[in-house]
């Protein structure tokens, strides 16, 4: 099976990431090509935040398979190194 440009950006809509959050799956996501930097940009929408990543070109055409992650996982409160 032959897998196109444009079939490999389609298959990354299959998975909703979930919410690092409150670990359920994101109320909304989109998906828009942008010409200007030449690659596919994902924005995920979740208790009132938006987060937005972007995949090249070059990267979706390497890949095998892509598949989102955890959205919003740098919200989650980071574990503070003591000074001694």
């Amino acid at each position: 099976m032959n897998i196109t440009t444009t079939d490999k950006y389609e298959l990354v809509l299959h998975n909703v990431p979930t919410c690092a959050v409150c670990n359920k799956p994101v109320e909304r996501v989109e998906s828009m090509y942008d010409i200007a930097y030449g690659g596919k940009r994902f924005r995920v929408y979740c208790h009132g935040n938006m987060e937005e990543a972007f995949l090249d070109d070059v990267w979706i055409e390497d890949c095998n398979s892509i598949q989102f992650g955890q959205a919003f996982i740098d919200k989650l409160p980071q574990k503070q190194l003591e000074s001694r």
